[in-house]
């Protein structure tokens, strides 16, 4: 009887063991980025654009210096745009902040002249607040680019 007592709290210590080991990778070595579909379905033009932070506040400007229009439609966007709803984006793909002087793909609806919104993609949270808040992805990640090269063939 003691040797299989024993038996089953080595088995018992063995499997908790390899299912606390399987949570802790799970928490700290994933951070998948999926870029939205129905985001890229909304918007009209797409661009990487560089962000700046106030040094003395760390507000972020909502005037974005355009790096490369991805899939022009017409002119392509260059110098500086603004984009309204900027501070409500949700930054994906790596720390959930904006990095000064970072460069990010930025799916945008224009609002006419050079000021542009992020699409809010559908049911993330209150419908009645129109959705969730919108995603900007980190331009640096090669599956950011390889999802958004799926998504938005060129032309």
């Amino acid at each position: 009887m003691k040797v299989a007592r024993a038996r089953l709290v080595i088995a018992a210590v063995l499997f908790f063991g390899w299912l606390g080991w399987l949570g802790y990778l799970a928490l700290t070595q994933t951070t998948p980025v999926v870029v939205s579909r129905s985001q890229a379905m909304e918007a009209d033009r797409f661009v990487v654009g560089e962000v700046t932070l106030d040094p003395a506040t760390g507000a972020l400007s909502k005037q974005v210096r355009v790096v490369e229009d991805l899939r022009p439609d017409g002119t392509p966007l260059n110098g500086t745009i603004e984009v309204q709803n900027l501070e409500q984006a949700e930054v994906t793909g790596g720390e959930n902040r904006f990095h000064d002087k970072g460069q990010y793909l930025l799916m945008l609806k224009p609002l006419g002249g050079n000021k542009f919104e992020l699409p809010r993609p559908p049911g993330r949270s209150s419908r009645a607040a129109g959705g969730g808040r919108p995603w900007v992805y980190k331009w640096d990640n090669p599956d950011v680019q390889r999802q958004f090269d799926e998504l938005v063939p060129k032309k």
